[in-house]
């Protein structure tokens, strides 16, 4: 009896060790993943999977809780979000404020431009029944605002997506509007002479997406089509569901012969390639499991839990950069790419040579 009341004494007392290590050891191993997950570094040079990391003050950017529509610039010299109804833009190397861009009316959404220090936002005047959308440019160097258009849209709900071309001065706009249970999209159109007229409207639009050379708009629904001038082109795909995805518009002679991206929206297994209007090629992925795409008139990325592909470039299935699931992807500016961490601070990370 003696030794057994021995045998379960020392019992206990090993799993009360092995409990003690195990709990050590998680908390560790814990401790090294949230290490990860806020660092600007994420061992993209390396591929590295293990080691300490050590964070800069000057790597984070501080988001508050309730900032909207995070944007970049595209020169990595401002970041802007929408709070309260107004634009705070704030300069990425020193993080302070740099000016708050405010209206008679509330800002719904604004749009930073591709290739100048330039936004564009919109303003709300009037209820969800009856409401005036005003459109307004805002350059960041004078800090001067400019009244381009204004447009009446009923049942008004919140602006989606915007695509523009400054070579052919055209911007196309996508409203989402909402009565009761009923949904729609609405395409609007402003020309080089600042007029307003409707492209499209009926259907759940999910992406727009226009070339730069041409006055030529692509545009996808939620059905799994995509469209160019009211016709859909998936019989190049014999007619599979597709998701359109981005434009490349980085092509030495990218005009008509710009690629458009797409992604197959069933299986996530293939990328197809399509250029004036015919299929051209057909990227064939091995991973399934894609976060989102990313695309801004330039290269077309592929975001994935632990890495991106740029379908653009001369390797498509190269990984250019290695990411933590522990972080959520932002965007894309030059070789910088922005990463939002779980308690909502802002890192950055380079890309890989691509």
């Amino acid at each position: 009896m003696k030794k057994f009341r021995k045998f379960l004494i020392k019992f206990f007392i090993m799993i009360a060790v092995g409990t003690g290590i195990t709990f050590g050891i998680l908390k560790a191993v814990d401790h090294w993943l949230y290490k990860i997950s806020q660092s600007s570094y994420l061992e993209v040079e390396t591929y590295r999977t293990g080691g300490e990391v050590t964070l800069k003050d000057e790597d984070i950017i501080e988001i508050p809780d309730g900032a909207e529509q995070l944007q970049f610039s595209y020169n990595n010299k401002y970041y802007a979000y929408l709070e309260n109804g107004s634009i705070h833009i704030h300069t990425i190397d020193d993080k302070k404020e740099y000016c708050v861009v405010t209206d008679n009316n509330p800002i719904c959404y604004f749009y930073m431009l591709y290739d100048k220090n330039l936004l564009m936002y919109f303003t709300q005047e009037g209820d969800g029944s009856y409401s005036t959308i005003t459109l307004k440019t805002f350059e960041i160097a004078t800090q001067r605002s400019t009244l381009y258009n204004d447009f009446d849209v009923r049942n008004f709900s919140r602006i989606k997506d915007i695509t523009m071309s400054p070579l052919v001065n055209i911007i196309y706009i996508n409203v989402e509007t909402k009565s009761g249970v009923s949904t729609n999209n609405t395409i609007y159109k402003i020309d080089l002479f600042n007029s307003m007229s409707q492209v499209r409207s009926g259907s759940i639009i999910s992406r727009i997406r226009m070339l730069q050379h041409v006055d030529r708009l692509y545009y996808g629904d939620t059905n799994g089509g995509v469209y160019t001038a009211g016709a859909t082109v998936n019989y190049l795909f014999g007619y599979a569901d597709v998701e359109l995805i981005g434009i490349n518009s980085n092509l030495a002679n990218a005009d008509d012969s710009e690629k458009q991206y797409y992604l197959d929206t069933q299986t996530h297994d293939k990328v197809y390639i399509v250029s004036a209007g015919s299929l051209i090629d057909t990227l064939y992925l091995s991973d399934s499991d894609i976060v989102t795409t990313y695309n801004e008139y330039g290269d077309v990325y592929l975001v994935y839990p632990t890495y991106i592909l740029k379908i653009t470039g001369k390797n498509p299935y190269k990984r250019i950069a290695k990411l933590s699931k522990y972080v959520k992807f932002e965007a894309i500016k030059g070789d910088t790419v922005y990463l939002r961490t779980s308690n909502n601070k802002i890192i950055t990370t380079k890309l890989l040579d691509n």
